[in-house]
Order: C-alpha cells, then sequence, then structure tokens
C-alpha cells in the first residue's frame, strides 16, 4: 500500500491521505473486508501526526466507505453498503400517492473547515458526570470544587455591584475593560511583583480568550510555537487551529529545560514561547528563578515572545519550592515587553466567572482591543462588575487565604495516599502551588488502560496523552487533588494505586 503525500501543498494532509484511501478502495485496490494499518502505525510511517490519520480515517467513515470495530480494528466495508450509504434508495411509488422525499445528511467531515478540523476535543470528567451523575470521584475536571465556591462572598458583592451609582452613564464597557477595574488589577499585579499601569492590562473573557487573540495577533501558518512538552491542551487546540508548528520542548521536575532552548530557538526559530512557568497545568512543576531568568534572556536573543500563563499563580502553599520566596511572574522580571502575561478568576473564585486579563506593551493591548471587535466587544459588564468589588478592600486576598489552607491541606492528604497506596515504581510530583500533581507510572503500564480500569470503579482522571504534544505520553497521569471532596481523596487515590499495581 503505497502513498503520495505532498508536503508543500495546500491542501491538508488528512484530505491528501483520504483522497488515496477513497480511489483505492472504489478501484477495487483495497477489497472489501480488508483491514486498514492502525492509525498509529500509518502515522508513522507517513511520518505525520496521528491526528491526521484519524480524521482521514474519519472523513472515510462519514462516507461510508469504512468502519471500525473495537478490539478488531479498521475495514474497507462491502460495496453494496458503499452504494447505499452514499445514493438515495428510489422506489416506485403508486401514482396516486406522493412520493416520500430521501433524507442525504450533510457531509460533516468534507463541510467543517480545515480550521474546525485541527480541533481535538477532550472532556472525560463530563462524559463520565453524564453517565455516572455525581457519584465519580473526579481528579479530571480542571476547575474547583463547587463546594469551594464562595456563595456568601459573590452574593454581597453582587448585590453591591448592582446597588453601585458609578456605572451611570456608562453601562457598556470599553473593549479593554473599565478603567478602574484594570486599575485595581494593576495594583494586584503589583502585589506579584509586576510593575505596570492601566494602559498595560486589559480585561478578557477568560484567559483562553487571551491565547486566542494572541495568536489572532501573531501567528502565521507554518509559524513556530515552543511550549513545554506536556501542556495547557486547550493552548495545543488554539495552536492547531492556527497550523502553527508546535514544538515542545523536554521538561523535568524542575519544569522546562531552559538550558536546550538555545538551540531549539536556533533551529526552529520560534514566534513566540508559550509556557505555564508557576504550579505547570498539567505536572504541577515551578521553574525556578535562574531558569525564568534564562528563559528571558534567550527570548531576548532571538527576538521571539513569551506568553506567560499563569491561572494558578495566586494558589501559592508556601515553603515547598527550592526557592523560599513566592514565585515572581516572569512578567515582573523584564520591562521591555517581550512577556505576555495572562491570568483568570476562574481558578480561584468559580469557574463561571469568566473573566480573566493579559498584561502587555500598550501596542500589543492595542492590537488585542482591535481582534476583539470581530468576537465579543468587551468583557460581561456583570462580571467585570463582581470582580470590581472583590478587588475591593481586600476580599479577594482574604477569600484566598481561605482557599490556601483547605487546597494545601487536600494537597497534603493526596500525598499521603500516594505514599501509602502506590507500588514502589510510581513517581510524583509535590506541587508547591496550583491543582496538580503529575503521576509517573511504571514501565508498562499504559495510562489509557488505568483510567478504563478506574472509570469501572468511579473514579477518573487525565491521560497524560492529552497534554502531550505529539499525543503520545501513555506513562503519565495527572490528579487535580483540590476538585475532589477531602473525603473522597484517600478513596480514589487508593483505587487507582491498587489499579497500577494489579497492572
Amino acid at each position: 500500500m503505497q502513498f503520495t503525500l505532498n508536503r508543500r501543498s495546500t491542501v491538508p494532509m488528512y484530505r491528501q491521505l483520504a483522497a488515496e484511501l477513497r480511489e483505492q478502495i472504489v478501484s477495487g485496490a483495497m477489497a472489501e473486508g480488508y483491514r486498514l494499518p492502525p492509525e498509529r502505525e500509518l502515522a508513522s510511517r507517513l511520518e505525520v501526526n496521528r491526528t491526521t490519520v484519524l480524521q482521514a480515517y474519519q472523513q472515510l467513515k462519514d462516507e461510508g466507505l469504512i468502519a471500525s470495530k473495537v478490539g478488531k480494528g479498521t475495514f474497507v466495508l462491502p460495496l453494496q453498503h458503499i452504494e447505499t450509504a452514499r445514493i438515495p434508495v428510489v422506489r416506485h411509488e403508486p401514482i396516486d400517492e406522493e412520493p416520500k422525499p430521501s433524507v442525504v445528511r450533510p457531509p460533516w467531515s468534507v463541510l467543517f473547515s480545515d480550521y474546525s478540523n485541527r480541533f481535538t476535543y477532550h472532556d472525560i470528567a463530563s462524559a463520565e458526570r453524564a453517565q455516572r451523575g455525581d457519584t465519580i470521584i473526579d481528579f479530571a475536571t480542571g476547575s474547583p470544587n463547587p463546594a469551594d465556591i464562595p456563595d456568601d462572598l459573590l452574593r454581597s458583592v453582587s448585590i453591591e455591584a448592582f446597588e453601585s451609582r458609578e456605572f451611570d452613564g456608562q453601562p457598556e464597557s470599553p473593549i479593554e475593560g473599565f478603567d478602574e477595574l484594570r486599575a485595581l488589577l494593576a495594583e494586584h499585579m503589583s502585589t506579584r511583583g509586576v510593575q505596570c499601569d492601566v494602559r498595560n492590562v486589559m480585561v478578557l473573557s477568560g484567559s483562553e480568550q487571551g491565547i486566542d487573540l494572541i495568536v489572532r495577533a501573531f501567528i502565521n501558518p507554518g509559524d513556530c510555537v515552543l511550549v513545554e512538552q506536556s501542556t495547557f491542551f486547550p493552548a495545543l487546540q488554539t495552536f492547531r487551529s492556527a497550523d502553527a508548528r508546535i514544538i515542545g520542548v523536554p521538561v523535568d521536575e524542575h519544569g522546562m529545560r531552559t538550558d536546550l532552548l538555545d538551540g531549539y530557538c536556533a533551529r526552529f526559530r520560534p514566534k513566540l514561547i508559550y509556557t505555564v512557568p508557576t504550579f505547570q497545568n498539567p505536572t504541577g512543576t515551578t521553574l525556578s528563578p535562574e531558569r525564568r531568568s534564562e528563559l528571558i534572556d534567550v527570548a531576548r536573543r532571538y527576538q521571539c515572545l513569551i506568553v506567560e500563563d499563569d491561572a494558578y499563580g495566586d494558589l501559592w502553599y508556601g515553603g515547598e519550592s527550592s526557592d523560599a520566596h513566592r514565585p515572581i511572574p516572569l512578567k515582573g522580571m523584564e520591562n521591555a515587553g517581550y512577556v505576555m502575561y495572562l491570568s483568570t478568576f476562574s481558578k480561584t473564585v468559580t469557574s463561571g466567572l469568566r473573566t480573566g486579563w493579559v498584561v502587555a506593551d500598550p501596542h500589543v493591548i492595542n492590537r488585542l482591543a482591535a481582534l476583539r471587535r470581530m468576537v465579543d466587544q468587551h468583557t460581561s459588564t456583570s462580571s467585570q462588575r463582581i470582580c470590581l468589588e472583590l478587588l475591593k478592600e481586600g476580599r479577594i486576598a482574604e477569600h484566598l487565604r481561605g482557599l490556601i489552607k483547605a487546597y494545601r491541606i487536600r494537597r497534603d492528604a493526596a500525598i499521603a495516599a500516594l505514599e501509602r497506596y502506590a507500588p514502589d515504581e510510581v513517581y510524583w510530583t509535590v506541587p508547591a502551588g496550583g491543582y496538580y500533581i503529575w503521576v509517573s507510572l511504571p514501565d508498562g503500564v499504559r495510562s489509557l488502560d488505568v483510567l478504563e480500569s478506574c472509570r469501572s470503579q468511579g473514579v477518573t482522571f487525565m491521560p497524560g496523552s492529552v497534554f502531550d504534544v505529539d499525543e503520545m505520553d501513555d506513562s503519565h497521569i495527572r490528579l487535580n487533588f483540590v476538585r475532589p471532596d477531602a473525603a473522597d481523596i484517600d478513596t480514589g487515590i487508593r483505587i487507582i494505586g491498587e489499579t497500577i499495581a494489579q497492572m
């Protein structure tokens, strides 16, 4: 079975592959029952991403040419099946009866844009909750426990926000956000060691919107983006949607290997370096001050920009990192404009409060605001008013103190449970803050196999492949220790540990 893929063509690779397979099936070169190679095998043979093969196979499935059977592989369907799948059935009706129109469904895989076809969507926890209700012990979902949402605080600040007269005559927000909120956010950033003013701040509908706007502003098809080898998967989706070339930089227990960055930048000439340097998602690691300085120096030398995603920076548990002090954001270590900083309230208040912010050079803020006109005009006025009240009089700081205390207890409980139940060949990170513990599995144990078994026992988590640039990581799992109820952590990790031991 030979394929000729033109890597310089403007036609997406998956469409080229689907066309060649279709031709061989229709011509009879691949007869009924012919077994196609597994996705990974064909991807390796063609030296393409596995997603390319998956999309090609899916297109042919939608066309009724092939089908997959669990445990048996993917096969060419019989000609009769193909004909009936593609051609409407015509019946001769009596003259006195109106013919019933046949229904031909749209060929979705062909109609969807190349942009949307580049997405790979993962929502394991939601699927499990839909099937099992609230009984599952959820280490997967990347959001806080609903019980941690400060309902009383939100209720009181909401009442105060909407009784305020400060917004009379200005019912709608500017695209960049209300100036008062931007000023309070700049003041909040100063407590983290970042010096900025209103011109440097733009309010967002969540930090993921910031990633999307930055990609729109800077990335052309084919531009290179460097990321940690395992990273925040919605960011990977956004880079893929822009047809960027994504290169993963190796990581260790201290985060991105910045000692390798010079070589990566010299070879690939990236436009952006995307990083989660503080309490990283998914590994929980924190970049040391020395590595932070090295990252900034490399970016300056090669004239590439850094996107610093700091969703968890306010959740520092203290005393756990190699540095005795709270990590200073990259944005606080340079003032020439190379770092674009993103953060959000969704990890510290509630995921339903879709409000984040970006801190960047005014040139960047102006460009992002111009692009945003095509998206949503501005962040919800209601959300901005609530965030204004939260930032006033230290309310958010008081809430964070209680949250950090509760989360530190859960982290310690999760680490203690891993020490109690995990086999000796299992290793894990001990995060100094944030949500996540990154667990390394023994040789020969696959994360998806562990997940499948644990699901049947009412426990879920995220497999490492979701976060891997190449979607190949079978040897890690991510545990969100803040999501489950504290009383369920021990039980959940016991089930995971026993499952790994059995495998």
